[in-house]
């Protein structure tokens, strides 16, 4: 595997993983429970500045990004689908 296909791969690792504990964080704030939750102090970069700024960003600079750093799928088109519109199956081709 070649160094930038690492760092790549690495880099989305770690954006899915501090992504992953916000989201379970917010899931599970105002839920009781019998105790605090670890809060660890490594990957603070990545907790008050990466996913605060992935949140607010719109989904279509997301999309470039991906698609510039080479992060995505190739060899296939998407379906066509709008952030927020729920999964429909594809539709068989006209016979």
């Amino acid at each position: 595997m070649s160094a930038l296909a690492d760092t790549k791969r690495r880099l989305r690792e770690r954006s899915e993983h501090y992504l992953m504990q916000a989201a379970m964080r917010d899931v599970g704030s105002g839920v009781p429970g019998t105790f605090t939750p670890y809060r660890s102090r490594d990957g603070l970069l990545w907790r008050w500045l990466f996913v605060p700024l992935y949140r607010r960003l719109p989904w279509a600079v997301k999309r470039r990004a991906m698609f510039a750093l080479r992060m995505t799928a190739s060899g296939w088109t998407p379906p066509e689908r709008r952030p927020g519109e729920p999964w429909r199956p594809p539709q068989p081709p006209p016979a």
